[in-house]
């Protein structure tokens, strides 16, 4: 079998019947000690972010069914256990934030709502002892002008969703990668860095459309476009992808000088653990797994944390409001979408967009959208309905601009510092 049937056949390896998809959820976030400086992520004389995830672990009991993992700069990410609900995944995060509230308290750590980290410049943040890490650090200082940040100094949420065959797998790819641009304007909190605010950057989607152009932006600019054809696309594409690492008999990430396609072939007898790591060293916007994996999202303000994914659960999930989704970009250009894709850099909502529609115009119409998706799965699924996970979020974006431009116009009223200001509007002030 060749090697992109090899890639694709571990793609669509865990297809569900559709009654039985389920969505997992990944959650971000910054940590900072008693005089607001970033925890030490290694091993110190100081509270560290690795002494706080070991803390965690601890405390988290035999049936919490989530993980834990630490990102490169210290930052804790949360991951749900898959559930056909995203009210099941609510109440897991509930859960988790008991846990964490304890240890903050106990250790006083203040926990930064934002996805970008708002004064320090990635040589000030200690890097994880990681190999792989390591190694992709010193990639991405080569690849891209902005790879440093993305690993040290930024947070987000991701979402994954199960595929019940190839066709639905290429549809949801399709159409998500289509509206990152927007979806990320949408759910963009990350108003200051170095100290200062961004105005109108959408900076952590600038972050990573800077940090490797070989595997980071959308797949539609690795040319992966073709509706029908999204899983076979990908799967040709990957293998020419230069590999950041390969893992040894011991487990653990050595350098290889190649590309991952080499990197697989190089052990015929572990080439499904090899895919599935190639799989993991793609940073696409929207990627495949062995389900599909959704990246744009800033991490939210405290406790809107499940908007972002109860939106594209609407809108991927939902049969009949994805294809109202699918006839209403039916008619996009490629270069309507090379400008979109660029109009992502910027928060305006009056930037024009496809069929001289502006930002704001498929915002509104996307968020409409979205909610009759949910009550759609709360039909079909028969579950509470997760309207009431996104209707607040929404409606406020749409009548007062995204988080980011929120926040920083609440930064030049308060008219003090920036330090001062973050402790009170934006973190638990637990100090």
């Amino acid at each position: 079998m060749a090697l992109s049937e090899n890639i694709k056949s571990e793609i669509l390896s865990s297809t569900v019947s559709e009654q039985k998809r389920k969505i997992g959820l990944e959650i971000e976030g910054l940590y900072y000690n008693s005089l607001f400086n970033r925890l030490p992520v290694n091993p110190t004389n100081q509270y560290s972010a690795t002494d706080f995830i070991g803390d965690i672990q601890k405390n988290t009991q035999f049936d919490d069914p989530f993980t834990y993992s630490l990102e490169p700069g210290g930052q804790l990410e949360w991951a749900s256990a898959p559930a056909i609900s995203l009210w099941n995944i609510q109440d897991q995060f509930k859960r988790h934030v008991a846990i964490e509230d304890s240890l903050c308290k106990k250790n006083s750590i203040d926990r930064l709502y934002l996805s970008l980290e708002p004064f320090c410049k990635p040589d000030d943040i200690d890097l994880i002892t990681m190999n792989k890490y390591q190694l992709m650090d010193n990639l991405f200082k080569k690849s891209g002008h902005l790879g440093p940040w993305m690993m040290r100094n930024t947070t987000s949420v991701q979402l994954n969703i199960d595929f019940t065959s190839e066709e639905d797998a290429n549809e949801m790819a399709f159409l998500a990668d289509i509206i990152q641009p927007l979806f990320s304007i949408l759910f963009s909190n990350s108003p200051f860095m170095r100290g200062k605010p961004v105005g109108n950057t959408n900076m952590r989607w600038k972050i990573w459309e800077d940090t490797d152009l070989g595997r980071c932006r959308s797949l539609f600019d690795h040319g992966i476009r073709t509706q029908n054809k999204i899983v076979d696309d990908y799967s040709n594409w990957l293998p020419g992808v230069k590999s950041i690492f390969k893992y040894n008999d011991n487990g653990d990430a050595e350098y290889y000088d190649g590309t991952l396609g080499e990197m697989i072939q190089s052990d015929p007898n572990k080439s499904k653990s090899h895919i599935l790591s190639a799989l993991h060293q793609s940073f696409t916007h929207v990627r495949f797994k062995t389900v599909l994996e959704v990246r744009a999202s800033d991490r939210p303000p405290k406790g809107m944390e499940m908007a972002p994914a109860a939106f594209l659960a609407g809108l991927l999930t939902a049969l009949k409001t994805r294809g109202k989704l699918r006839e209403a970009i039916a008619r996009w250009s490629n270069n309507e979408r090379k400008a979109l894709i660029r109009s992502g850099n910027n928060l305006s909502f009056d930037q024009v967009g496809p069929q001289n529609k502006t930002v704001r115009e498929w915002l509104e119409f996307l968020s409409d959208l979205a909610l009759n998706g949910l009550d759609e799965r709360a039909a079909n699924f028969r579950i509470k309905n997760e309207r009431p996970l996104l209707q607040p979020f929404v409606e406020n974006v749409l009548k007062n601009g995204p988080k980011s431009i929120q926040t920083q116009n609440a930064f030049e009223r308060d008219g003090g510092s920036l330090n001062k200001f973050l402790k009170h509007y934006c973190s638990d002030t637990i100090s």
